[in-house]
């Protein structure tokens, strides 16, 4: 009993504390450069396999204020269906704008983690083609997403950072942030 109330104690220490720092991770101003891998992607089906194993993605995000920023993403993705020797490949590309809303000082966050949510949209293209060249071609539209997402920071501009939701060409991208 005396551990378990010696855990809670600490707890709720920890949390206070986290409560109660004055600086936010995220501020207007910032600039967020991300470089992550995207997994599990919407655009191809079952039976597919990854050409890459995880579907790179970039991204940068300026602050117009303590809580939102805007900007910019780039993602690639591909795959391959294999089977009965017929061959079928597909590609896709998504450039587009996105934006956030960051958390931090609504719910007064230690400056070790950004917890944010967001959008974007941008324009897709998609190739395809065949072993036997009988289909081949490209198609593009718009695409669009929602995220939730968070970073925890290593140190002063470095973060580890998750994020999951319908957006790019993944529902979980994960990787490293820098802010300067």
């Amino acid at each position: 009993m005396k551990k378990q109330l010696l855990f809670i104690a600490l707890f709720l220490f920890t949390a206070i504390a986290s409560m109660a720092q004055s600086k936010s991770a995220f501020n207007k101003g910032d600039n967020l450069f991300n470089v992550g891998v995207g997994i599990g992607s919407p655009y191809f089906g079952t039976g597919y396999s990854s050409s890459l194993p995880v579907n790179p993605s970039v991204s940068y995000e300026i602050g117009v204020s303590d809580a939102i920023s805007v900007g910019g993403q780039v993602s690639y993705a591909s795959s391959k269906y294999d089977g009965y020797n017929y061959t079928f490949k597909e590609s896709a590309i998504f450039f587009g704008a996105r934006g956030s809303y960051h958390f931090n000082e609504l719910l007064k966050l230690n400056p070790k983690f950004d917890l944010y949510g967001g959008a974007s949209l941008g324009y897709v293209t998609v190739s395809i083609s065949d072993n036997q060249s009988t289909v081949t071609g490209t198609a593009s539209g718009f695409g669009f997403g929602l995220y939730a997402g968070g970073k925890y920071y290593l140190g002063k501009g470095t973060a580890i950072y998750s994020e999951l939701g319908y957006q790019s060409l993944s529902f979980l991208n994960v990787g490293i942030a820098f802010k300067f």
